[in-house]
This record gives structure tokens, sequence and C-alpha cells, in this order.
């Protein structure tokens, strides 16, 4: 018996005959699951959970009117100092107070000899006389000689104002030192303007007999 090849023509389209296999369904459903999400408008979009919406849309309230609330009358920030205003500002009356308005001591003045050494000795050297290596370097203006005679006139207000509030290029050093260590500086300060300028005959006997005593 002869045989013959017959070859079987399978069908051009999907749905065309009765040739259709199951792997062609497949891959007709693929590209229809691609196809659909194409089809979405505006009106098939589901609408977002409304308590996820509040997150999109947060509209700006300004309490009572103002960026910042007034702070109800009598209270005071939690920052607040409740020393006297001339301790805290070194200012009474509207000016600069002429004695240091807290207790001192040698505690705080030693205390206050460490700070200005680490924070002011640097631009106006350790005597306090205006000499140190930044002060050579600073030729638009120097540091101020904090012994010389137009420094021992001012007020210890001044001088704690300066400090706290920075004077010149000299910035504040509110953040570094309290306003009771900023006396203590103060205080210093003054020690050393005493130490520079005042004469020997108003020294203590004791001192007086020390240094003859080392004089050549």
């Amino acid at each position: 018996m002869k045989k013959t090849n017959k070859k079987i023509r399978r069908s051009e389209g999907l749905f065309v005959g009765s040739k259709t296999t199951p792997s062609d369904l497949l891959i007709f459903l693929f590209f229809t699951i691609l196809w659909l999400p194409s089809c979405r408008t505006r009106d098939t979009l589901v609408n977002p959970d409304p308590h996820l919406e509040r997150m999109l849309v947060q509209p700006k309230v300004v309490a009572y009117g103002q960026p910042m609330m007034q702070p109800p009358d009598g209270t005071l920030p939690a920052s607040a100092s409740l020393e006297d205003p001339a301790v805290r500002t070194g200012v009474a009356e509207g000016v600069w107070v002429d004695r240091i308005p807290v207790t001192v001591d040698r505690s705080m003045v030693e205390h206050g000899r460490r700070d200005f050494d680490h924070y002011c000795a640097t631009c106006h050297g350790m005597l306090g006389d205006g000499q140190s290596v930044v002060a050579d370097k600073m030729t638009l203006r120097r540091p101020k000689n904090l012994t010389d005679a137009d420094a021992r006139d001012w007020p210890p207000g001044r001088i704690f104002q300066a400090i706290r509030q920075g004077y010149g290029l000299m910035p504040s050093y509110a953040v570094q030192l309290t306003e009771r260590d900023a006396w203590g500086v103060v205080a210093y300060v003054r020690a050393l303007q005493i130490a520079r300028g005042i004469s020997v005959y108003r020294l203590p006997p004791a001192l007086r007999d020390k240094l003859a005593k080392e004089a050549p």
C-alpha cells in the first residue's frame, strides 16, 4: 500500500475551523490580560480610601490667625531665667550695672579664669592685653586690650553684655557660657585689670613684702 503524506494545515485564526489548540487559548488569554488595563478610564478607577486621601490634601490651618500662639498672661517660656534682670542682662533701669550683681568669691574667679583661657584668650591673650597669635592675624580690627585705661572704665554690665550678645567681630558666647559663667569671666577680667593697673602701694602689706624680696 502506498503511503501518502498529508499535511494538516493549521487554521490561521484562533477561532477559524476546529484546529485551535489549548496553547493557542493560553496565548490569547495572556495578551488579553495585558491589553485590558489600557481600557481603564477615569470612570473605572477605584476611589481611594478617604482615610488615605487626607494625607494627600492637607490644607494649612493657622491657629487664631497667627503663625505662633502668644503665651498666656503671667507665664514664662520653659527656658526663661528667673534671675534678676540685672543678672540676666547686665542692665538695670536702662544703664549698665556698675557692680557685679552676684556674689563673687575665689571659686567663681577661678572658674572665670578657666572659661576666659578657653574662650577669650585665643584673641584677647592670656593676660587680656590683646596680644596673641590670632590677634596678630586680625589686621582689619585687632581684639580689644581689656587691661588698658579705656577698658578699665567699662562698667561690668558692658563686659557681660558683650560676652552674652557679642560685640563687633566677636560672636555671642551665650550658648557656651551661662549667665553665672559669664559673670565669672567678668570677675576675672576685673582681676586682670586690677593686676595690670594697680599701684604697688595699694597691695596688701604681705604681698608688698613678697614683691620687695623678689625684686632685683
